[in-house]
């Protein structure tokens, strides 16, 4: 796991406790009523944790794909002999 992806990936949980913490948390008096002001204030850590999730993905099928790519890359031949 490369750092990029550790980083996205804790990111991720983190902002995803914290949307948690802020459900329970008490709406403010002047948002409170006004569903779309509601919706904004609670779900922004939500949506702050599925992009960074959405990152960490990206940045997987990236390693993933480098790595298959070194896989199917032809050996040096100078290697093989070196072994023997």
């Amino acid at each position: 796991m490369s750092f990029k992806e550790i980083i996205g990936l804790s990111a991720g949980i983190g902002f995803f406790i914290i949307w948690i913490i802020d459900l329970n948390a008490p709406t403010p008096a002047e948002i409170r009523g006004k569903f779309w002001h509601e919706l904004f204030f609670h779900y922004t850590w939500l949506m702050w944790s599925v992009g960074c999730l959405f990152y960490y993905q990206y940045q997987k099928n990236i390693r993933t794909q480098q790595e298959k790519d070194q896989e199917k890359k032809p050996k040096s031949p100078l290697n093989k002999k070196a072994k023997k």
